[in-house]
């Protein structure tokens, strides 16, 4: 899982991340700001996954957030081992992890691919940003 030449560091401890839940076969985990205010992110991110052929319920595990949540990610990456993290709505040290990013730029750490973005209820309205997003996935899982 992890390269020989990475560099670990220890950060303070954090609780662990929200319960995930789905199939994961093909092993990629999903990570989104819950927004009660918008009860249709799901079936947003539903359809915007099939577009990469990705079922939500069977083929990843996916977990809500709330903003002011901190947790490690960390021990879940060792425990889970997953291929690809998709984060809506979150950046890397909410996670509790320590990598510069940014949105909708793909990138490899700890071994995982992982791809950052802006919360559901900021990506369905806006066209340019579900274009980036679009182009992100394709590169990720299209190749």
């Amino acid at each position: 899982m992890f390269l020989p030449d990475e560099l670990l560091f220890l950060s303070p401890e954090l609780p662990a991340p929200p319960v995930a839940t789905g199939g994961f076969a093909r092993r990629v985990y999903i990570l989104a700001l819950a927004e009660p205010l918008f009860p249709a992110n799901r079936e947003f991110l539903s359809k915007v996954l099939s577009a990469v052929q990705l079922n939500l319920d069977k083929d990843t595990l996916f977990a809500e957030f709330s903003e002011s949540m901190q947790f490690s990610f960390v021990q879940e990456l060792k425990i889970k081992q997953p291929e690809h993290v998709l984060v809506f709505g979150a950046r890397p040290a909410q996670l509790g992890i320590q990598v510069a990013t940014s949105l909708y730029q793909p990138l490899v750490f700890y071994g995982v691919n992982w791809l950052f973005a802006d919360a559901l209820s900021v990506l369905e309205p806006d066209k340019n940003k579900k274009g980036q997003l679009w182009s992100a996935l394709k590169q990720v899982f299209l190749g």
